[in-house]
């Protein structure tokens, strides 16, 4: 990193704590010269990433460029996949979202910026959760929001309320009925795109009666959708093939359940999405032969 002795150690911890990058202004606050500063990026120990924004090495790393972001603006806030990221919901996006209290004309391909005011949270400063993954999903389809709408939940840092109630105060959130559709789903443990097509094109749409999500009946195991009163379970498969300790582990958990008189039906996402009627049908039959009185109906689908 810093090689000369007249760099202040406070820039160098500085430096650290923000991914390598710093600013001029923080250089100059903590005692930098001119003459300092010039000989540094001379000597190659200091590159430029942005204008007045550098970093101690070549090419910054992700972390870097996020906080390279931040400190172009006044008030930098990370938003969208980039604070999604950092919460854990996807992979670094490739284009830093980054809110700033001012109008910026700049941009570049690492950053796009966002005139708004928003609060930061945590180190570097980031949008909080809700505001992150409700971001993110105005660019995703529907299955696209299932996924990061659960996942944000399943990181047990956010609810479905409280998802719900700041959707609610983002009038210009693109999606909106659909995200909030969603969050309903996801609050009654729908975990993933294929459990919610089961849900609306199986279960809703042929009047079955309503499962209980994510039940577990035996320990270490956990079933997708649970019938309880009639013994039925149905587990859902959104993988194109299932194979070694995972598929081992569905066996045991399939076969404890078929002794103790449970009935397990299973379904990939090709039998839920193309095939919603005869997968209603099956599972009928099954909840029938467990003691239900109704009758399954029929939806405009159904031939």
């Amino acid at each position: 990193m810093f090689t000369r002795i007249d760099i202040p150690q406070a820039l160098i911890v500085l430096a650290s704590r923000q991914g390598g990058v710093f600013s001029t202004a923080q250089a100059e606050g903590l005692g930098v010269t001119t003459e300092a500063s010039r000989r540094m990026r001379r000597g190659g120990h200091w590159h430029r990433v942005a204008p007045a924004v550098w970093s101690t090495t070549s090419p910054p790393s992700w972390a870097g460029l996020a906080w390279a972001g931040i400190l172009q603006c006044r008030q930098g806030v990370l938003g969208g996949a980039a604070a999604g990221h950092l919460y854990g919901l996807c992979e670094p996006p490739a284009v830093i979202d980054v809110w700033a209290g001012e109008q910026l004309r700049r941009s570049g391909p690492q950053w796009r910026f966002r005139h708004g005011n928003r609060r930061g949270i945590f180190e570097p400063a980031r949008v909080r959760i809700e505001d992150a993954a409700l971001e993110m999903c105005e660019d995703e389809s529907e299955a696209g929001i299932v996924a990061l709408l659960a996942g944000a939940v399943g990181t047990r840092r956010t609810t479905t309320e409280r998802l719900r109630f700041v959707a609610r105060d983002m009038p210009n959130l693109r999606n909106r009925r659909l995200v909030l559709e969603i969050l309903a789903d996801v609050a009654d443990g729908v975990e993933s795109p294929l459990e919610r097509r089961y849900l609306i094109d199986v279960e809703r749409a042929h009047g079955l009666p309503a499962g209980e999500r994510q039940v577990t009946l035996s320990r270490g195991t956990r079933s997708d959708v649970g019938y309880l009163t009639f013994r039925v379970l149905v587990e859902l498969d959104g993988r194109v093939w299932h194979e070694g300790v995972a598929a081992s582990a569905d066996m045991l958990r399939d076969n404890q359940h078929r002794l103790t008189s449970w009935t397990t039906l299973r379904f990939g996402w090709h039998a839920v999405v193309n095939s919603p009627c005869m997968v209603a049908s099956q599972v009928s039959v099954a909840l029938r032969r467990g003691g239900w009185t109704g009758v399954a109906d029929r939806c405009p689908r159904c031939s």
